[in-house]
């Protein structure tokens, strides 16, 4: 007679554990695999959406902000607002999508950054635009709910300047110094806070000495220097250092980070500590394709891996930004090809190195 195996509690227990191993991997592969979305894409009343961040939660959600044109052709002085969408997955799929902050300038809203401050609260940086050319200032908000709601603004920059900020910008230092990127006028600096943004001052500028800069990105080097780097009409991205916590800048060299004029992001890789640039590295052309990635294991003295993340024939890419979550780089950018639709890939790191 044929008796069916029973296992005692010593086989189920190593079934048990076979099981929450397999289960465990499976979730780590997942959570570092790669994807790639459209994470908001363009529609009829909708012409464009770009400039992104990301920031994670408390709870271990995302949190993603962008500009959403809702009016005229998208042109960069046309009406926008910033949207935010919260993801439970890891970017993987996005919740209904909420207004951060409304329209209110004469042009519009623009260019999301994040910062989580000290008391817990989280930091939004963003451009009022109000004329295409005289005037356009730096605000902040905080939000004390997570990002559900952003109280109201205070201006960092003074009236009757043009003064920018680029999208996935802002760090703090060691120090607990904030630095916030900006630029005005051809010349690039941050905007420096020692009381966690309560109170802010300019640093002084910078610029090329054969022209001028603009949408600076910045990371403080292991040794406690702060490396700029900053879009240029020369040829590429230029550097520039400070050994004071940004509050100078040394003059700006040109660097391997060729193409055209257009801004770069950079951020630091978890687990090597090393660099990872993003911008388009075409030099000479007048299109923004490709975009690439590069590593730099000297803190940007030299760069190597360089690799593609697009370069479709007849499409453009601009505005990079990274988020690392774990061993995964979100990376956000916006395409030309069929509308300005902003584009999400989720990357291991291993891929900046294969």
């Amino acid at each position: 007679m044929f008796r069916r195996w029973l296992p005692g509690p010593f086989g189920l227990g190593l079934a048990v554990l076979a099981l929450v191993a397999a289960s465990k991997g499976m979730s780590q592969m997942k959570q570092n695999d790669a994807f790639r979305l459209v994470v908001a894409p363009v529609g009829p009343q909708n012409p464009r959406n770009s400039e992104a961040a990301i920031i994670e939660l408390k709870d271990g959600r995302l949190l993603l902000g962008w500009t959403e044109f809702y009016a005229g052709d998208g042109a960069d002085h046309a009406p926008a607002r910033l949207v935010g969408k919260t993801s439970a997955d890891g970017g993987r799929t996005w919740g209904e999508k909420y207004t951060l902050v409304e329209n209110d300038g004469g042009c519009n809203v623009m260019e999301v950054n994040f910062l989580r401050l000290n008391n817990g609260d989280l930091a939004l940086f963003h451009c009022q635009k109000n004329t295409e050319s005289t005037d356009c200032r730096i605000m902040m908000r905080t939000s004390s709910d997570e990002g559900a709601t952003f109280g109201p603004a205070r201006q960092l920059s003074p009236d009757n300047k043009y003064t920018g900020l680029t999208n996935g910008r802002c760090l703090r230092l060691k120090t607990g110094r904030i630095l916030l990127e900006a630029w005005e006028g051809g010349d690039s600096y941050c905007c420096l806070s020692d009381d966690d943004g309560r109170t802010w001052r300019d640093s002084r500028r910078v610029k090329p000495a054969k022209g001028g800069c603009w949408e600076p990105a910045c990371i403080e080097l292991r040794d406690g220097r702060v490396l700029m780097l900053m879009r240029t009409q020369l040829g590429g991205q230029y550097r520039s250092i400070s050994t004071d916590g940004g509050e100078t800048w040394s003059p700006p060299t040109p660097t391997p980070l060729t193409g055209t004029a257009a801004p770069v992001s950079i951020s630091r890789v978890p687990g090597t500590g090393d660099l990872l640039a993003i911008w388009n590295h075409n030099p000479g052309a007048g299109h923004r394709n490709p975009l690439t990635a590069a590593i730099s294991r000297d803190e940007g003295e030299t760069w190597e891996h360089f690799k593609n993340l697009e370069d479709r024939q007849g499409d453009q890419w601009a505005y990079p930004a990274v988020t690392w979550v774990g061993d995964l780089a979100l990376v956000t950018y916006f395409n030309y090809s069929g509308g300005l639709s902003l584009q999400l890939r989720g990357l291991p790191r291993s891929w900046f190195y294969e």
